[in-house]
């Protein structure tokens, strides 16, 4: 009995282990057959600067040479972003989170910005000799310079906003007051013509009881 158990554990374990075993290639294959989606979209930066390079009549070469500067700030800018995203990644695929197909794309954007990069600095020293030594460095300055423009224009946005919103406040302010002014008066003279009628009321009243007190006086 003991080892009829024994070896039912053992083929159980076998059978797990074939199963685990064909699901990873299984999703290998899959994932290698997949079609890649890109990690970034279309890179416009570099499709405007080819098309400045067939440009008829050509291109200038300031406008050459800012096309060119461009792309490689959207390589700056995309290092940074992967660089950002590989931790976690990374993190999720070994929790089993994400599949394949997933870090292949990564991959392949990684591997796309490195063939870039290498253009870029190859493209620079057409140009001016040892630019495609600076031109990074020049990108990365541009890179943080808009972000802080960026932050910039979105505080004074932020504080636009507040100004106008405590302009609002104030003039919806001024507008309640002017009605509760409004509505006070008019509750006043409300009040103060109801009084005009009960001191006429009362008035008349005496008046009348005057008269019937002569009235009673002139029968004695």
């Amino acid at each position: 009995m003991s080892s009829s158990w024994v070896v039912t554990v053992i083929y159980v374990g076998g059978m797990l282990i074939v199963m685990s075993t064909f699901s990873y290639i299984w999703r290998r294959r899959k994932a290698a057959s997949a079609p890649i989606v890109p990690w970034f979209p279309d890179n416009t930066a570099l499709d405007t600067y080819i098309s400045l390079l067939q440009a008829d009549p050509p291109a200038t070469e300031l406008q050459l040479k800012s096309a060119l500067l461009r792309r490689a700030m959207t390589d700056v800018e995309r290092a940074m972003k992967l660089r950002e995203d590989r931790p976690a990644l990374h993190s999720l695929i070994q929790k089993g989170a994400v599949g394949d197909e997933l870090w292949n794309s990564f991959l392949q954007a990684e591997q796309e910005l490195q063939n870039d990069i290498m253009e870029v600095t190859r493209e620079a020293d057409t140009f001016k000799k040892d630019w495609g030594q600076t031109i990074f460095h020049t990108a990365n300055e541009m890179v943080q310079h808009e972000k802080h423009k960026k932050i910039s224009d979105q505080i004074k946005e932020l504080k636009d906003k507040e100004e106008r919103d405590f302009k609002k406040r104030g003039e919806r302010e001024k507008i309640e007051e002017a009605e509760n002014e409004k509505r006070e008066k008019a509750k006043l003279e409300k009040e103060r013509k109801k009084a005009e009628e009960e001191l006429l009321k009362m008035e008349e009243s005496e008046k009348k009881k005057g008269k019937d007190v002569k009235g009673k006086n002139k029968k004695k």
